[in-house]
């Protein structure tokens, strides 16, 4: 604006009546950007100085309320430098995975407009989490570990319903013990917090204490061993391709365990029902014909893996059906067929194999 009018900053200064030895200096520094609070009557001074009309105002301060907030931009630069010893790849996806977290950071906050949150992280925070969830991860490997080996004790306590308030009740006690407190005594009452909220759920105090006792056990091991002081070196972080290893937790591997029976039992009367299908297959010619033995096969395979062949529950089912298909005698033979392929092939059953 000032330049279409001609005007050079020693003209601008007369203009706004500050015409003292420096004030064209100051008024450059003021187009570089460079003073960092701006009063707003040298601002409105300048701006009239220089004609501008109330659009290119607006214009002005539209295009300043777009820059995110100061907090984010630190936070951005700050993020930045402590990748810059990272290939370029892993840049973009430790870059990638930071702004999604704090986008969702965000949007937790504004969600919860009554919790005391910041809403934007600070520079320091974010470096932070970045290094934090690959310390975090070191330790969790050796928590998870002893958590799932005593809620495999605790089964019978513990029904599935409560299985995932179990486990994070554990989880507070270990970030309790994990955190830095300069006095024993505010560690100690957040332990017994934790303890009290546990018994109001409903937890035995032989649950609590194996709990706190998991907690216990990890803490210590990892005093022992170094680890609680351990940080992710330039070589972890590109091992990892920038993001933390993936710790499964416990409640997620107990269901795994218990799902591992029925989906390998599954696995295996598909392969059963597969051969059963193909041996008659093989004697079927006529499409209507097939159709009416396939749906009779799916009523008999069921029978055969509760009861088996053998026993009258399969019979009946023959008995009943046989009949009223095109051919008793050739309706019989396919069930014959049926039962010897099954038995032949149900060795591929798992001895527990609920489906």
């Amino acid at each position: 604006m000032r330049k279409r009018r001609g005007l050079s900053l020693r003209d601008v200064a007369v203009l706004m009546e500050r015409p003292g030895t420096g004030s064209h200096t100051q008024l450059s520094r003021l187009e570089r950007g460079a003073i960092p609070h701006v009063s707003v009557d040298l601002l409105l001074d300048y701006l009239r100085a220089c004609g501008a009309k109330p659009a290119d105002v607006a214009a002005l301060f539209e295009s300043y309320l777009s820059l995110p907030p100061v907090p984010r931009t630190k936070g951005d630069a700050a993020v930045k430098k402590l990748l810059e010893v990272l290939p370029e790849k892993e840049q973009r996806q430790v870059l990638a995975w930071d702004k999604g977290i704090t986008k969702a950071h965000e949007e937790r906050a504004l969600a919860e407009p009554g919790k005391k949150k910041p809403r934007i992280e600070t520079a320091r925070q974010r470096v932070f989490r970045i290094v934090w969830s690959f310390v975090h991860a070191n330790w969790s490997e050796v928590f998870e570990q002893k958590l799932y080996e005593t809620m495999l004790k605790l089964k019978d306590e513990v029904p599935r319903s409560q299985r995932r308030v179990a486990c994070d009740i554990s989880r507070r006690f270990f970030s309790v013990l994990t955190r830095y407190y300069t006095n024993p005594a505010r560690r100690q009452g957040a332990l017994d917090r934790i303890e009290h909220r546990a018994a109001e759920g409903g937890f035995s105090k032989e649950t609590i204490a194996a709990l706190l006792d998991v907690a216990t056990q990890s803490y210590n091991q990892l005093l022992l061993s170094g680890r609680l002081d351990w940080e992710p070196t330039q070589e972890e972080i590109i091992r990892r391709h920038g993001h933390a290893p993936k710790i499964l937790k416990t409640e997620a591997r107990l269901d795994i365990e218990e799902a591992r029976p029925v989906s390998e039992g599954n696995k295996a009367y598909g392969l059963i029902r597969a051969m059963v299908f193909m041996a008659i297959n093989q004697k079927l010619d006529h499409y209507l014909v097939k159709r009416h033995y396939y749906t009779w096969i799916d009523r008999l395979l069921p029978i055969a893996l509760e009861h088996g062949t053998g026993f009258p529950e399969w019979q009946a089912e023959v008995d009943a059906t046989a009949p009223r298909l095109h051919d008793e005698t050739f309706a019989r033979a396919m069930a014959a067929l049926a039962a010897k392929t099954f038995d032949r092939w149900k060795v591929k059953l798992p001895p527990y194999a609920p489906i």
